[in-house]
């Protein structure tokens, strides 16, 4: 049988020999003269996935996934093909372990794109939790010992995966696990910031920092580990019970279970499951001793993690996560209230088309998500909450403008809609109206005076404005509520770094450091800081720091280079240059700079290939006084004899 590849045919089977779709009509093909799809296995908002066979490997089963993204717009489309892209990249990368799946094939044909993988004999732990009942202790702790041994292999690459749940474990006839999906998975050293609304990952197993910021870290992952462990002992999925409690239900989870877990295993679910990532393990192999070991401390430390790190000085926008729920603020605190008392409808149609939108942007199915929440707009035209959802899912999909307007309805239909005047207040400073922006802003702390958040990015807006001393004010606010707020301290310190208080600056990236030891940024931060005070050695140590937190880094290479250079070690800042280039391979002030080293060192071939390759970089980016700039240099050295 051969299954029809058209994204909009319902894909029935087609007798072998056949050469166009009995349904559609479309030509029937084999992938490479390769691949034949079999069974259509389903499909979301970028395209279908298929069973298939490998004519080569004597029709081995394998499985194609196809990129027909359902969405309009180059920004959509391009943000689709990345996450494509970044899915087969990750496989490739690690699918040499055993229980990961193997990249078989990536390439376009007939204008889709096609990932072809391994295909795994065996169903996930879900589906075994639904035939078999709840696991026991012993069950649970095997299921760790395997999940946590892949973890270390996927954190040893750096890669997060981000949607650890029991759906995406796979147990395979010889009773191995295997970890799939890694659609949503991205590296260590991205960014911390994600775009308005965005969250990756499955509610209930998503960890906090995921949900409020976008923010990933090995950490990150274990949260879901202990949520898959606690489901498949309960029977109870996570979601339902954060709908009533937020995160609450991580201090009382034990109360679910029908049969109580040992005291050791009580402890490593305790810590997996705290609701802050410094008081989580911080590394599969740190669970993996714990589980070993005969005796399991009850302390949680905070540790060390991978902190993602901002690549320069500037103001660090912290955007309102994708949540569904009303969130209450307390000091230093994120407390999550379910959905439940949103859900005031009288048609019950409207609520499903709601709840099922909220699943398909679960699995980032956005444009599916959108068309369920125009079906329960249609039937209840007044349902904020179906605006606001819309908002963030056209946000997604890169529709700021749209998403703007889904704002104004949730606000017009619930006048005291915190989080929709806060998203439309980001909405409003991307889009450069940074004054419209404060006055969500207003409004959003006038409804909730106790929300740091808010006042950090009213804080922004005043800042880009020029309004330093508002945005100052804003900023102490956002501290007298959340004392541990790390970025309001350092988007403090820059503005009193860029009114010449440097001491006080210093003090405040001293704080964030203190709040998070391992946070590249205040780091990186403070160095400049002392560069520009003319304490150059303590500025490298600075750079050093943020380089061992973060070591794609380029800027604090960059920067240590500049200190290096200052001080006379022409060797060592050609070694930072040099990583900084290897980092970011335009980044063409690290080749001038170079060349100048290279200049002092006599290296006169060197240098001249150096600023060529800056005059090239920079003409590219537009940069004219730069580009002549690094003309001149190599004149001046073609002249001389």
């Amino acid at each position: 049988m051969t299954c029809c590849l058209n994204p909009v045919c319902h894909n029935p089977p087609n007798p072998d020999g056949t050469l166009f779709c009995s349904k559609c009509g479309t030509r029937l093909v084999v992938l490479r003269n390769r691949y034949r799809p079999i069974k259509s296995l389903g499909g979301g908002g970028f395209g279908k996935t298929y069973l298939a066979e490998d004519i080569d490997k004597l029709q081995e089963h394998c499985v194609i996934k196809q990129f027909a993204p359902q969405m309009q717009g180059t920004d959509a489309l391009n943000k689709a093909t990345e996450l494509f892209e970044q899915e087969a990249k990750r496989l490739q990368q690690l699918g040499k372990h055993s229980q990961i799946p193997t990249l078989l094939a990536y390439f376009k044909e007939d204008n889709h794109l096609y990932l072809v993988q391994e295909f795994i004999d065996g169903q996930n732990l879900l589906t075994e939790l639904q035939q078999q009942g709840n696991f026991n202790e012993q069950k649970i702790k095997q299921l760790l010992l395997d999940l946590l041994d892949i973890l270390k292999t996927v954190h040893q690459h750096k890669v997060i995966h981000r949607d650890i749940k029991p759906e995406n474990i796979i147990r395979r006839s010889d009773g191995k696990l295997v970890l799939i999906d890694f659609g949503a998975s991205k590296q260590l050293t991205a960014t911390v910031i994600t775009q308005i609304g965005t969250t990756i990952g499955s509610f209930g197993y998503a960890s906090l920092e995921q949900m409020q910021g976008g923010e990933a870290y090995p950490a990150s992952d274990l949260y879901g580990v202990g949520a898959t462990c606690f489901h498949l002992l309960s029977g109870i999925h996570p979601w339902e019970l954060w709908q009533r409690q937020g995160y609450g239900w991580v201090t009382n989870w034990r109360q679910y279970l029908q049969q109580p877990v040992s005291q050791e295993l009580g402890r490593i679910l305790d810590r997996l499951l705290q609701e802050e990532y410094q008081r989580r393990y911080q590394s599969a192999e740190e669970v993996l001793q714990a589980l070993n070991s005969e005796t399991i401390p009850v302390t949680i430390p905070v540790a060390p993690v991978f902190t993602p790190s901002i690549s320069q000085k500037k103001p660090i926008p912290i955007y309102l996560f994708l949540i569904p729920l009303v969130v209450l603020m307390g000091v230093g605190t994120v407390h999550l209230l379910g959905i439940t008392n949103l859900l005031r409808i009288e048609q019950k149609s409207a609520e499903s088309y709601y709840k099922e939108g909220l699943e398909k942007y679960n699995n980032k199915d956005f444009s599916g998500a959108i068309e369920d929440y125009n079906q329960a707009i249609k039937i209840n035209p007044n349902y904020a909450d179906a605006y606001y959802n819309r908002g963030l899912a056209r946000s997604n999909l890169g529709d700021n403008q749209t998403a703007l307007e889904d704002y104004n309805q949730a606000i017009k239909f619930n006048p005291n809609y915190t989080q929709a005047f806060i998203n439309r207040g980001l909405i409003r400073s991307e889009l450069g109206d940074n004054q419209a922006a404060i006055e969500d802003y207003n409004q959003a702390i006038k409804i909730n005076p106790n929300y740091a958040l808010t006042y950090y990015n009213r804080g922004l807006s005043h800042s880009t404005l020029g309004d330093r001393q508002a945005a100052i004010e804003d900023y102490n606010q956002a501290i007298k509520i959340n004392p541990n707020y790390a970025e309001a301290f350092i988007n403090r310190g820059l503005i009193r770094s860029e009114l010449g208080n440097t001491q006080a600056a210093i003090e405040d990236y001293n704080q964030a450091i203190k709040i998070n030891p391992s946070y590249a940024l205040p780091y990186y931060n403070r160095g400049v800081t002392r560069y520009d005070l003319g304490d150059k050695q303590a500025a490298i140590e600075d750079y050093t720091q943020a380089i061992k937190f973060n070591p794609n880094y380029a800027l604090a290479y960059y920067n240590r280079g500049l200190a290096r250079y200052d001080l006379g070690d022409n060797q060592t800042a050609i070694a930072d240059y040099t990583q900084a280039i290897k980092i970011n391979p335009n980044y063409g002030n690290a080749y001038y700079n170079r060349g100048l080293a290279h200049s002092n060192l006599g290296d006169r071939q060197a240098a001249i290939e150096d600023f060529r390759q800056s005059a090239d970089l920079y003409k590219q980016q537009g940069k004219e006084k730069e580009y002549q700039d690094a003309l001149n240099r190599i004149k001046q050295f073609e002249q001389k004899p």
